[in-house]
């Protein structure tokens, strides 16, 4: 064997040492032996080591660049200039900068370019690959030095990508010479040809930073195209990507390919995006055997890439909004009005009306630890992107000093790239779409609130690096425990001082008083979150349970899990906490259910074969027992539901859930559900032409039209999807005899005959109005202290009833303490809510034993309640030559309220008929709610025979109450009663509502 002279050839060199070693050991270190460098190395070897020859790599493809030819020849005229000056190609990220490149590159070895250029071999380098292809021997920069030297006379021309981070690479110590030093005497003594890219935001920073190395460019800006003057240029490159098998895109595939990247790919320009995006489509229509290319395949392979819900990128996707309000309902519980808010923002963004200029949605969420608020923003995050792992989480609290601020958002002063450009930018690398959970906001330092109002306006962080990092395909949402205390406290709920809405707008008040104004204009919607009640609670431990018992521990053993009710009902009493919400449930579910459940597997003998652990009390302790079956066990459950217990089996719940489909079915039939959705279709097809908006009338009329129809469309799949959830789970509980299961089916077979039992009394609803919001005002005659006592009674059960029935309710207007009147006004947001509260209105009489001296005498008082329709303007207007309107501002104590600020007063002319409202709103919001109050006593009058001067000025008695020894409310338009006074004061009168409502409609 003869070898090739070494120049450590001597008797111990390591090269003599390797040759006399056995071969196995050769073989071992020869695979750990790292490349030997020549003692002096080549140009070619140099060159090999930090570069691409883009001759050849343009050689083995067809892909051309297209629309560059002022491009083109702007680099020709640089290229052979005799200048200082080399051509830099500056643009935003895809705008095709290094399409360019290899498009001159191309041309270069195609012959196609000035007679001086031709035969020129053109190389691509960048910082990267020069710093860490030339760092051995001696060093990058002497390395650098002697492959310039070289490439002098070879006829070279050098590509650098990337030349804005050619400022500040390869720093080392105390030496403050980088790459960029290194270059500029090559860019400058002409006697190399170099051509240069870099990105547009980034370059202004370092050409600031190094004014003479970005003096040996001469920019050339690749602007970011229109839409249209990208078309051409997505065209030809269709026809060079089309490959084998031959695919053939249809115009419908261009037409989506522009539209999606220009929508949704903001952090890169065209033409690049939408040529990148073309080819990615192809290659999905390919691996799926398409012969041609249509819109479909765009949209599927671009959310399969990104995540990005089909709900957003196909028109042909409708929105339901039930459907998307149910998919957050059941993962966020107790929180409605929070949700609606964030579906409302879902709504906008699929029907493309959020401004573009802006991120998705900016919302600041409030409310106690515990109840949701991050959990609504992954299952937003989910929603609109396909999963939780898009939320990027930032716990404000970790940001609370100045320097904590550069931290995230970048300290302009570090030569350190990555601290310039800070914490936020860099988890935003290389994330085009997502949710950005910023946590306890508030205890961030005040700079991080001033800083991120530019975000908020613009959709675009600035960091110091220079880069732009667009934030517009993503949602900020910013939590706070501000005004927990306030929702802790006695005034929330329903027997306290303040309803719902007045604690919101205190919260209100406190949160623009920390954030300023300025910080909440900018803000999409505040969303307040309000501690979790008991029912909400009960939910939860249902559905933390029911993830319990699907852990490996069990499904791989095949064990499952019994539950007594007592069991849920003992986890209540101790994790039941309005201060800690959902938090202290689980960890209570965590430490009484997992043990118990641990125990009872691990000690569960060799071979036994039992495989059901049952879960139940004894005393305040949760214990798991196996269940013997050696005998067949009865499959049924003992319930308690309303105070009353019931033994139900699978038969019992398979007859129960039958009946209640006849039901639903002859409740669709009846409210002609099928007519509705098809009218409710025809009405968003009108919605989408292009002349629905020119007459503003018919549009309005179209519009409540459809709220209308699509309301009914709704109950009646709400109700189909929960009959059908429950027939899944009694099907469940008879296939797989899981007992454990009963108690919930149980439980959702009330909630459903419940809800069909409403459903029901719409058939007896007359005016369109009835499926509607509701006016309710109480009052007594002025100086009537007793009255005033019943009217306080019947606010709380009104607004109780409300909240058992997923109703929105609060106190709008009230008489000040000091008028010597009684009166609230509540607005009771829901459907139906006008319909089912018509039983309400007229007088309510209250008879009671009172003392007198030695003498009981029967005492009796009335309170007046008033029921109006909320109506929309446009549905019935007030011309104002009909109309007396006096507004004033006041400042007086409210009972409910607080503090009153405006009264208004509004008199309609030609009927007489006036309306009175004090409010804690300005003058302005005082005026627009007397004129609906009259609004709605004017659509009233129209139902009343002969008008509202034919009926008593009082009304006819809707109630009695009588309170004594034999205690009785009773209703005399349909003889109803009930003696449980208890309960019907605390929202029980459902019963009352059915009644009327039969009895109005068979009268």
């Amino acid at each position: 064997m003869t070898h090739a002279p070494d120049p450590d050839d001597s008797l111990l060199s390591p090269a003599a040492l390797r040759r006399l070693a056995p071969e196995p050991q050769r073989k071992k270190r020869a695979a750990k032996a790292k490349p030997v460098e020549p003692a002096e190395p080549t140009t070619e070897h140099l060159l090999a080591r930090c570069a691409t020859n883009l001759g050849e790599a343009a050689s083995s493809t067809a892909r051309r660049a297209h629309g560059f030819d002022t491009q083109v020849e702007a680099v020709w005229q640089l290229l052979r200039a005799d200048s200082s000056k080399r051509p830099l190609l500056v643009g935003k990220a895809r705008s095709g900068k290094t399409a360019l490149a290899h498009e001159l590159a191309r041309r270069i070895a195609s012959g196609e370019c000035p007679e001086q250029l031709r035969g020129l071999a053109v190389y691509e380098v960048s910082p990267a690959s020069l710093i860490s292809g030339l760092s051995f021997g001696e060093g990058w920069r002497e390395n650098l030095n002697k492959l310039l030297h070289g490439l002098e006379e070879r006829g070279v021309m050098l590509f650098l990508r990337d030349a804005h981070y050619a400022v500040g690479a390869g720093k080392q110590g105390d030496d403050e010479s980088d790459l960029a030093d290194a270059l500029v005497t090559s860019l400058r003594n002409g006697r190399q040809r170099w051509l240069a890219e870099a990105r547009a935001d980034i370059w202004r920073v370092a050409a600031s930073d190094d004014t003479t190395f970005a003096d040996c460019f001469a920019p050339i800006a690749l602007a970011d195209l229109s839409v249209d003057s990208t078309r051409p240029i997505l065209e030809a490159a269709a026809l060079d990507l089309v490959g084998e098998p031959a695919i053939e895109p249809q115009q419908e595939a261009i037409d989506a390919t522009l539209d999606i990247s220009s929508r949704f790919l903001l952090n890169q320009a065209l033409p690049g995006k939408a040529v990148d995006l073309l080819e990615d489509a192809l290659r999905f229509a390919r691996r799926n055997n398409a012969t041609q290319l249509d819109a479909s395949h765009l949209i599927a392979s671009f959310a399969e890439r990104t995540g990005l819900a089909r709900l957003l990128l196909d028109d042909g996707v409708v929105f339901a909004e039930a459907e998307v309000q149910r998919y957050f309902g059941e993962r966020v519980l107790g929180q409605d009005p929070a949700i609606a808010a964030v579906v409302q923002a879902v709504a906008l963004l699929k029907a493309r009306l959020n401004d573009p200029a802006r991120p998705m949605g900016v919302f600041l969420f409030l409310g106690p630890t515990g109840v949701g608020k991050t959990e609504l923003a992954k299952t937003l995050c989910a929603f609109l992107f396909g999963s939780e792992e898009r939320l990027l989480r930032f716990n404000m609290a970790d940001f609370a000093f100045y320097w904590q601020y550069e931290e995230l958002f970048g300290d302009p002063d570090s030569d350190d790239l990555a601290l310039k450009r800070g914490l936020l930018s860099r988890r935003l690398a290389g994330e085009t779409f997502g949710v950005v959970l910023l946590d306890e906001f508030e205890k961030a330092h005040q700079m991080i609130f001033q800083r991120f109002l530019q975000v908020f306006d613009e959709g675009i962080l600035v960091n110091p690096a220079g880069e732009e990092i667009n934030l517009r395909n993503m949602v900020l949402i910013m939590t706070s425990n501000f005004g927990a205390s306030m929702l802790h406290g006695e005034s929330w709920g329903f027997g306290g001082r303040e309803d719902v809405d007045a604690t919101e707008r205190r919260i209100m008040r406190e949160t623009e008083s920390f954030f300023t104004p300025e910080f909440i204009n900018r803000l999409d919607s505040v969303i307040f979150f309000k501690p979790l009640s008991l029912a909400d609670m009960r939910h939860i431990a249902y559905r933390e349970l029911r993830k319990l018992f699907t852990r490996e521990g069990l499904t791989r053993r095949g064990i499952s899990v019994e539950l007594d009710d007592a069991v849920i009902d003992l986890l209540l009493k101790h994790g039941y906490s309005p201060r800690y919400g959902a938090r202290y449930l689980k960890r209570q579910i965590e430490k009484r259910i997992s043990y118990p459940l641990a125990r009872a597997i691990l000690s569960r003998p060799a071979g036994q074969a039992e495989r059901t652990v049952r879960l139940y009390t004894r005393g305040e302790l949760i214990e798991a027992d196996w269940v013997q079956e050696t005998e067949p066990e009865r499959l049924e459950a003992t319930v308690t539901l309303d105070g009353q217990k019931r033994t139900y089996s699978p038969v019992d719940l398979a007859a129960a859930v039958a009946a209640a489909r006849t039901r639903l079915e002859r409740y669709r039939e009846q409210m002609e559900m099928q007519t509705a959705r098809e009218r409710m279709d025809e009405l968003l097809a009108e919605m989408s032409g292009p002349a629905f908006w020119d007459d503003s009338r018919a549009a309005e009329e179209r519009l409540s039209e459809l709220s209308e129809v699509s309301q009914r469309v709704d109950r009646g799949d709400d109700l189909r999807r929960a009959l059908e959830d429950l027939e899944t789970t009694v099907a469940r509980i008879a296939e797989r005899h899981e007992r454990r299961l009963i108690p919930e089916a149980a439980r959702h077979l009330a909630q459903l005959e419940h809800d069909l039992d409403f459903a029901e009394l719409e058939q007896y609803f007359g005016a369109p109005e009835e499926w509607g919001d509701a006016y309710l005002t109480i009052s007594t005659a002025p100086g009537d202290a007793e009255a005033a006592r019943w009217a306080s009674q019947l606010i709380e059960l009104y607004t109780t009833w409300a909240a058992q029935h997923d109703f929105v309710c609060g106190t709008i207007e009230e008489a000040s303490v000091d008028s010597g009147e009684w009166r609230a006004t509540l607005l009771v947001e829901g459907r139906g809510a006008y319909g089912l509260l018509q039983s309400e209105r007229g007088t309510h009489r209250f008879a009671e034993l009172v003392q007198a001296g030695e003498a009981r005498r029967k005492q009796v008082t009335q309170v007046r309640v008033e029921l109006l329709p909320v109506l929309e303007e446009s549905a019935l207007r007030l011309p104002p030559n009909e109309l007396v309107v006096d507004v004033r501002s006041i400042h007086e104590r409210g009972r409910r309220l607080r503090r009153l600020r405006a009264e208004g007063r509004a008199v309609h002319q030609p009927s007489g008929l006036s309306a009175v409202a004090a409010t804690d709103t300005d003058a302005a919001g005082a005026e627009t709610l007397v004129l609906a109050l009259l609004r709605g006593k004017l659509a009233a009058a129209r139902r009343e025979p002969g008008g509202l001067q034919a009926a008593p000025p009082w009304g006819s008695v809707a109630r009695t109450y009588q309170l004594s020894r034999r205690s009785q409310v009773k209703d005399p338009r349909t003889g109803l009663a009930n003696s449980n006074l208890r309960a019907v004061f605390a929202g029980d009168i459902d019963a009352f509502i059915a009644a009327y409502l039969r009895h109005r409609g068979t009268g």
